[in-house]
């Protein structure tokens, strides 16, 4: 390194810096990828007086300037009368976050992880006491928030006094308050002057800021900028669909890799393909004729997940590799849908990896490469094996509790969308838009209602599992309440053909004797979990065309 030296800069003298186009994203550097929770935390740690960390700059003459990423980040674009380049080698997120609250424009961007961030909804809580959040993000404000809430964008803006009136004395103090302390905030910068790349790489790869670890795509994008690896899966994320661009950039390297012929995971098969790819022009030359055929594959498999296995949206796959083994087998079947026989296998993977938590621990690195073979073996019509198939207990169903994503929740979501559920009402399908998201839980009914069983001595571990679970939009859940499943079941009469058609849609045994008649609850509750239990087992066997459960 030719020269190191350090300086500080206030935040307002920050912004024109950064105004005047004189930093740049290298190619190296990862993408924005940034959230709201980051940036509220960004801003609490300057309200508090913490330091964020230290700026990593690359000092270094034009002539490297074919190393600018020309998109792919939020902040301006370098100015090319500038006489030196200053690439920022760490800290780009961090200064993107300040630079669009500084502007005062109540922006919205879309970060590299395809989650938007509403800059002009970042919010201070001038009412908030010590110890208490002063920072929230909020895309919709009602009733006592709005009033309490001020956005940071506007703090910051020219126009703020006009924008921030109507508080009270002392939350108006903490306003100027906050706004004078952002504004002189002293940020640390370190330059790092040379024209050796080479140099820099090793730095980037070293360094560990603000505790987040580089991962292995970044550093095989850091190895391979020339070859614009980070471009090629940017755009292979962007063409899926449901939710499956969020696949991880590890993910698809490591489906590249696999595809080319590696027997082994993670950042050793990422690092042995990109080193080849840079040293071996064949192995080069065979990775370009691969690539647009495996980023085909990638859009066929997420589409099989979806329209064939059962799958929302990416949020319910059970483990992310899956992508991965269904883009493999197309892959090498190039890009031709399976037929009859290997969609029934495929399915039987699918099911049987799920419910036997196949990836998880110590299958994990055995599994997936034998899962690697299988589906290779499979494109070529040979009639291969599921190595590592778990036979599990039946109690693992009861044990699996709803709220935590996992591979059997997931599957058992999945399993339950593919039986069309129905209303109780009437006995029409539910739209399956109503019920495509992870993380919403109004639309997951508990069947035995949760204040029912706790006022009975049953625990969250029980109430909450995977059993006690079925789909019901907000209309029908709202107007059970804490009613016994006998009593709400009961308002439609018994003999309504719509009701059983809507039971056996979410999988509930709705025979005479079944636990939900039962008028204890307690003991009707235990019975409907065993019974509830082998029958949602039948089905995933059926699914999976082979045995998945032990019956003892």
């Amino acid at each position: 390194m030719d020269r190191i030296y350090t300086t500080t800069y206030r935040l307002k003298k920050l912004r024109n810096l950064i105004e005047s186009g004189i930093f740049a994203v290298p190619e190296l550097q990862r993408e924005f990828v940034w959230n709201a929770r980051k940036a509220c935390e960004l801003l609490d740690s300057i309200y508090r007086n913490y330091p964020i960390g230290t700026v990593l700059v690359w000092k270094t003459i034009r002539r490297n300037e074919g190393e600018l990423r020309k998109q792919l980040h939020i902040l301006p674009h370098f100015n090319p009368a500038n006489r030196h380049i200053y690439f920022l080698i760490d800290g780009q997120q961090r200064l993107s976050v300040l630079w669009h609250l500084l502007r005062g424009q109540a922006v919205s961007i879309t970060n590299a992880l395809h989650q938007e961030l509403r800059f002009g909804s970042i919010y201070f809580n001038p009412y908030a006491n010590d110890g208490e959040v002063a920072f929230v993000y909020r895309t919709r404000l009602a009733g006592e928030l709005s009033a309490q809430l001020v956005s940071v964008v506007d703090i910051l803006s020219s126009g703020w006094r006009r924008r921030v009136r109507g508080h009270r004395i002392r939350a108006t103090r903490r306003i100027e308050e906050l706004r004078r302390h952002l504004l002189n905030y002293e940020v640390f910068f370190i330059f790092c002057e040379t024209n050796e790349l080479s140099q820099v790489r090793e730095t980037f790869v070293r360094i560990n800021s603000l505790g987040m670890r580089i991962g292995a795509a970044d550093r095989a994008f850091a190895r391979a900028s020339k070859f614009d690896m980070r471009g090629r899966v940017r755009e292979a994320q962007s063409q899926l669909k449901n939710g499956f661009e969020q696949v991880s950039r590890e993910n698809i390297l490591q489906t590249a890799a696999l595809a080319l012929g590696a027997r082994d995971l993670g950042e050793r098969a990422i690092n042995s393909m990109v080193s080849r790819i840079l040293r071996e022009s064949d192995f080069r030359a065979r990775f370009d004729r691969s690539w647009p055929v495996l980023r085909e594959a990638l859009g066929k498999a997420a589409d099989f997940l979806v329209h064939d296995l059962g799958v929302p949206n990416f949020d319910f796959l059970p483990y992310e590799p899956m992508l991965g083994t269904v883009a493999l087998f197309f892959f090498h079947n190039r890009n031709v849908r399976p037929s009859t026989a290997a969609k029934r296998r495929l399915q039987s993977w699918f099911w049987s990896t799920a419910v036997g938590s196949r990836y998880t621990g110590r299958g994990f690195r055995p599994n997936v490469l034998a899962d690697a073979n299988f589906v290779k073996g499979l494109s070529a019509g040979s009639r291969a094996q599921i190595k590592g198939r778990v036979v599990v207990p039946l109690y693992t169903l009861t044990r699996t509790e709803y709220g935590r994503p996992g591979p059997i929740s997931n599957a058992f979501f999945c399993l339950l969308r593919r039986q069309k559920p129905r209303y109780l009402e009437d006995g029409s399908e539910i739209p399956l838009g109503e019920i495509s998201s992870r993380s919403n839980r109004s639309d997951k009914h508990h069947i035995f209602p949760r204040g029912l069983l706790s006022r009975q001595g049953i625990g969250p571990e029980r109430y909450n599992s995977i059993l006690n679970i079925c789909f019901l939009v907000a209309r029908e859940n709202q107007s059970i309440g804490q009613s016994a499943p006998r009593h709400y079941f009961n308002e439609v009469p018994r003999s309504n053909r719509a009701r059983r058609l809507a039971l056996r849609s979410h999988l509930i045994p709705d025979e005479d004797g079944e636990g939900i008649w039962d008028r204890s609850v307690k003991r009707g509750f235990k019975t409907f979990l065993n019974d509830r239990a082998k029958r949602i087992a039948k089905e995933f066997e059926r699914e999976a065309g082979m045995r998945l459960f032990e019956r003892t």
